[in-house]
């Protein structure tokens, strides 16, 4: 199945490994180690609206992508179940 996660972006729901809420974890060490690897090996995708509210990391065959969202963790979860 598919989830469309805004604009005009849909993942595949079974490549999705993880759904993060930026409020939480947007100021850690770890996200921001994180971002600047996706960002320098361009595996990242960003959605034209300036507020993001969520990470969804993915990984296809090996090769791991992420996206940034204005669509909130909540909303996401309820159209992922």
């Amino acid at each position: 199945m598919y989830l469309h996660i805004g604009k005009d972006c849909v993942i595949n729901d079974k490549n999705i490994i993880g759904i993060f809420n930026l409020d939480y974890i947007g100021n850690t060490r770890e996200y921001k180690a994180l971002y600047k690897r996706l960002i320098e090996e361009r595996k990242i995708e960003k959605s034209p609206e300036k507020q993001e509210k969520t990470l969804i990391l993915t990984k296809d065959k090996n090769k791991e992508k992420a996206y940034l969202t204005n669509i909130g963790v909540y909303t996401i979860a309820k159209r992922f179940i």
